[in-house]
């Protein structure tokens, strides 16, 4: 069994969004508390600058179970992203080199969009369902609660957009909607945590090191992890933070979704 970390762009984020409170504590020390990259010369379309960190937007693609797994499809269009988002006030930069197109990640490791059997949507936020319309012949497991709130987003909910909703649109006739814990594979545990989305979930892979956590957004960066401390964007606060004593009593390895850090713990970019 192996997991390889596949970029499909970046994202700003700011302080605030990468730690509740931005994580400020007397006991924690301001440099303690900045996540892997954090900078302060951020500049924005308008040429503002701003601090923050630019995080990495990855899909993971599992090698070893008896289907071709791919974990979220990643960033979509940079152009059409930003715009949405501008909509709403949101100005963070999004950004793609060549190397981080979906297409040439899956490639580097042999497979073809048309060769993924499965697509786990941890959770439907615009950056884990923006490559939904590449994989063709996939079929895509999501839990039901992530389905009213991608539809029909009410105003107050972080990165849900109705005008991303026809990315869930494009595959609901290949949707396996689960309620809870799933099985996917006798390697692959899908486990509903909730707390930062209603239904999102982390993927538990068995593997020769252990027992790897993918914890989508549940984890956002290292320092959640470091200080078990939330990030600032969740959904039902305590129920977040009983699935991070969830995943420390599951799994042996645990692997933050968004954060340049994992290139210093797994320089290959694979685990396993």
């Amino acid at each position: 069994m192996r997991i390889h970390h596949i970029v499909t762009g970046e994202l700003e984020s700011s302080l605030p969004v990468s730690l509740l409170n931005s994580g400020a504590h007397p006991d924690v020390p301001h440099e303690r508390r900045l996540p892997f990259g954090f900078r302060d010369d951020i500049v924005r379309k308008d040429g503002s600058v701003h601090s923050g960190v630019m995080v990495p937007v990855p899909v993971w693609l599992i090698e070893g179970t008896e289907e071709t797994i791919l974990i979220d499809t990643g960033l979509g269009d940079i152009d059409e992203v930003s715009a949405m988002q501008s909509r709403y006030g949101v100005d963070f930069v999004a950004s793609r080199t060549e190397e981080q197109d979906l297409v040439a990640g899956l490639a580097r490791h042999g497979v073809r969009p048309e060769d993924v059997d499965v697509v786990v949507l941890t959770h439907l936020h615009f950056d884990h369902v923006g490559n939904n319309e590449l994989f063709p012949n996939a079929r895509f497991v999501v839990q039901r609660d992530e389905l009213p709130q991608a539809q029909h987003p009410p105003h107050f909910c972080m990165f849900y957009y109705p005008e991303y909703a026809y990315k869930v649109d494009a595959v609901r006739d290949r949707l396996e909607v689960i309620d809870g814990d799933h099985q996917l594979d006798p390697a692959v545990r899908l486990v509903k945590i909730g707390g930062h989305t209603p239904g999102c979930m982390v993927v538990m892979v068995t593997t020769d090191v252990g027992v790897v956590c993918l914890t989508s957004d549940v984890m956002y960066n290292y320092r959640n992890l470091e200080l078990n401390w939330p990030m600032g964007s969740f959904w039902d606060l305590p129920e977040l933070m009983a699935g991070y004593d969830r995943l420390h009593d599951e799994a042996d390895i645990i692997i933050p979704e968004h954060d340049w850090q994992f290139l210093q713990e797994h320089p290959s970019g694979t685990i396993g």
